[in-house]
């Protein structure tokens, strides 16, 4: 294995406990590494960080993987996966709903695994661990014995690698129908075809967290998907849900949701751009809103339009909401940090003439945890809001 070594200084980040290495940082000559192989990381002065895999072509260069002294096995990916299902165990006792793998909080950069039910979908978004898919396949079928595994390899986060699009299963068959349990709910889940892996399981925590503020209340569910935010509200006993998307695939799904638990009677859901449904709708019309959008930003470039964006939804929803209304609102994107979503809030704020008290600050699930040297790995942001 070759040895890189960084400059001077550069492993104060990774001493805290970071564990991308940028290209900036290093000293020996990029050229001389084959792309996705793996090398061993050292200081100036040839102290030993770990072991991980290059990309002399990407931004980040170097993922480290294993600690000092351990190189990459067999023996130590399945324990890693072990320990990851450990977690989830731990945390969701009686789930079999979850995200099983999530990239570098488990200590498994490039790869992501979700569990749904008897079905493993998982997605590869580094050259490095491509180089390792045969192996990690091999490894989730023997520990996990599923019916089917999907791969996704559809994210555009892999062109920036020099990797393929492509989904497909690599073992076993999908059936017709999948439903899974989630919040006390049976949805829906196309592993194959639904966004991201299937269904958004980083709002399982902030949709129990809704509970408690919903009953008997007039509940409208933007970017609702499959529904999910807007049936666990209706399953605890709001007086009715609205649920917008502009999809019509969502909307069906969503739809089927409902029927399935027995929610349809309390649920609408309506196909229609987000923006453009509430430019019409009237104002004070729900008590509680919830504002869950794809990432507006997806690259620092797309900042300064995303910002706008953010802001004309939030605005927009606060004007729709009664007086001592609820808005719950989220970014998952990973380039609005927190402190220019509580910025962008208080624009909206401003903006509708309404007063906002913090009921809450939420993040993403406890099954997409967060390193705390990496605040890379927090990127969602879900705040509860009340309106004064």
């Amino acid at each position: 294995m070759k040895s890189l070594i960084l400059r001077a200084g550069a492993e104060r980040r990774v001493l805290r406990g970071h564990r991308w290495i940028f290209s900036n940082e290093i000293s020996s000559d990029l050229p001389d590494y084959e792309p996705g192989s793996w090398v061993t990381v050292a200081t100036s002065t040839g102290s030993i960080l770990g072991n991980g895999y290059v990309n002399p072509h990407s931004l980040i260069t170097v993922r480290l993987v294993c600690p000092p002294g351990i190189e990459p096995s067999r023996e130590f990916f399945s324990a890693l996966l072990s320990r990851a299902a450990s977690y989830r165990q731990r945390i969701y006792p009686v789930s079999t709903c979850y995200r099983l793998v999530h990239g570098e909080s488990d200590g498994l950069p490039g790869l992501i695994v979700d569990r749904y039910g008897d079905i493993l979908v998982y997605q590869v978004t580094t050259l490095g661990m491509a180089r390792l898919e045969p192996l990690l396949t091999e490894l989730l079928l023997e520990l996990f014995q599923p019916s089917a595994l999907v791969y996704r390899h559809d994210t555009s986060v892999r062109t920036l690698e020099g990797l393929p699009l492509e989904k497909g299963v690599a073992f076993g068959e999908l059936p017709d129908e999948s439903r899974v349990g989630l919040n006390g709910l049976k949805l829906l889940v196309d592993p194959l075809e639904g966004q991201k892996t299937g269904l958004y399981l980083d709002q399982r925590d902030n949709r129990e967290a809704l509970a408690r503020w919903v009953e008997g209340k007039r509940v409208l569910d933007l970017f609702c998907y499959d529904g999910a935010w807007g049936l666990l509200a209706a399953s605890r006993g709001a007086s009715h849900v609205m649920g917008v998307d502009s999809s019509a695939g969502a909307i069906h799904r969503a739809r089927e949701n409902a029927r399935s638990n027995q929610l349809a009677e309390r649920c609408a859901f309506h196909q229609s751009d987000v923006f453009l449904f509430l430019k019409n709708l009237e104002r004070a019309s729900f008590d509680v809103i919830i504002s869950d959008p794809p990432a507006f930003a997806k690259s620092r470039k797309a900042l300064a339009e995303a910002q706008k964006g953010y802001v004309d939804l939030n605005r927009r929803a606060l004007l729709a909401l009664a007086p001592g209304g609820i808005l719950v609102t989220c970014s998952c994107s990973y380039h609005v940090d927190e402190d220019l979503f509580r910025t962008i809030l208080v624009q909206a704020a401003q903006a509708s003439g309404r007063s906002l008290r913090i009921l809450e600050i939420r993040g993403q699930a406890l099954d997409h945890p967060v390193l705390l040297a990496m605040p890379e790995t927090r990127y969602l942001k879900c705040y509860f809001l009340e309106v004064l």
